[in-house]
This record gives structure tokens, sequence and C-alpha cells, in this order.
């Protein structure tokens, strides 16, 4: 059986900024698609615009779920070796 991590308070607070921004996320394309779809159906610009903003909220949510599940990496060896070095 696995060990499991600790449960800090900055990974639960880290979640919820998480939610947070998805919950925005959300909102702003669920209140964009409610007034603009009804319009799609009569006029050929409204519908164009419908499709572009609909691929770039893909792609947000894209970038924003590869952000997520990525691993930052560590700091270079040598990072800042000759900043303020005297030598």
């Amino acid at each position: 059986m696995p060990r499991r991590l600790p449960v800090l308070p900055g990974k639960i607070l880290g979640n919820v900024f998480v939610l947070l921004v998805a919950s925005v996320m959300g909102f702003i394309y669920y209140t964009y698609a409610q007034v603009w779809a009804p319009r799609a159906l009569n006029s050929l610009p409204v519908l164009l615009m419908l499709v572009v903003f609909n691929i770039i909220f893909i792609l947000l949510v894209w970038s924003f779920v590869q952000t997520m599940t990525t691993d930052p990496g560590q700091v270079p060896v040598f990072w800042g070796f000759h900043l303020g070095d005297p030598e």
C-alpha cells in the first residue's frame, strides 16, 4: 500500500485558488455564450465571433490543465552564480 503525502494547508489553499479560477472561467464562458448564442442564428459575423471565442476558450482551458499537470522543474545548479559574486 503506497504512503500518502500529508495534507498541508498550502495544498488545500492552492486547490481553492484553482477552483476559484476555474469558476471564473466558467462564469465568463457561460455569460458570453448566453448573450451571443441566441443572436448567432441570424447573423454570420456573430456566429464567426462565437466560433473564434470557443476556439480561444478551448485553448485557454487546455493551457490551464497543462499548467496544473506539468512538473515545474527545478532551478539550474549555477543559476545566479555570477550575480553579485566578488570573485
